[in-house]
């Protein structure tokens, strides 16, 4: 998963991004808008290309001083960013690549809320790479832990896949944040497979990967996690396969024995 805010932490990209904030001049703005947008279709592209590229999830970007006091700007850079990715998928495709990227909207507050940036998305999608993508663009939510359940089963309803954010919690001592995550997790995902089984909820954040078995326990889809986590996590995941496949296999023996 990218957050997508940290391409704006890059030294030029954010220069461009504080002078946009900055501008009073209509058409000045605009053509800062655009190399923002050149800059984020070059991020991109190095995303595409690399072994990470095959698949991934990007956030919509959520700048929460936007979001609170100029929803209006939000909108302008949430445009650009979106053109920037599906510019940069389609020059993929172009050349041959079989890339995927998917889009997480980030703490969505109501499922109405989520379904008129769903129908954004869409929208900026099937201008730039056509009906076809748009519709096989999966678009995802990311929330926050402490949100209501019923508000997550309400957004999961029309949202094609969750992802639990766990950095939330990150300021917690590990311990504390991985066990009050998982239990957050499993009361979400309750909710959430009660109006749709077939959900397909991942989670997100350091506690994520440090509450890896509870949530396989609870049934989660998988995790995203750093790379610096990722061995990690993947030799817990083993684990976690090979002994629920024992278990499976004394009790079939068991069973065969009765």
């Amino acid at each position: 998963m990218i957050r997508s805010e940290e391409w704006l932490l890059e030294p030029e990209l954010f220069c461009l991004y504080e002078n946009w904030l900055s501008s009073e001049d209509e058409l000045q703005a605009a053509r800062i808008l655009q190399r923002i947008s050149y800059r984020l279709r070059a991020a991109a592209a190095e995303l595409l290309e690399s072994p990470d590229g095959e698949w991934a999830a990007v956030t919509l970007l959520h700048p929460e001083s936007l979001a609170v006091a100029q929803p209006a700007k939000l909108a302008a850079l949430q445009d650009a960013q979106l053109e920037a990715l599906f510019a940069a998928v389609a020059e993929s495709q172009r050349q041959g690549g079989d890339c995927r990227l998917d889009l997480l909207v980030a703490y969505t507050a109501s499922a109405a809320e989520f379904a008129a940036k769903r129908e954004f998305i869409e929208d900026v999608a099937d201008q730039t790479l056509g009906h076809a993508y748009a519709a096989a663009c999966r678009i995802g939510v990311l929330i926050a832990p402490d949100v209501e359940p019923a508000a997550a089963a309400e957004i999961a309803r029309i949202a094609d896949f969750l992802v639990l954010d766990g950095a939330a919690g990150e300021h917690a001592p590990e311990e504390t944040a991985a066990e009050d995550f998982a239990l957050a997790a499993g009361k979400i995902f309750a909710a959430v497979t009660s109006v749709k089984p077939a959900a397909v909820v991942l989670a997100a954040g350091t506690p994520a990967a440090s509450a890896l078995a509870d949530l396989y326990q609870i049934g989660l889809s998988g995790i995203f996690c750093s790379a610096g986590q990722r061995t990690e996590a993947l030799l817990r995941a083993a684990c976690l396969i090979w002994i629920a496949r024992q278990r499976e296999t004394l009790d079939t023996a068991a069973g065969g024995r009765q």
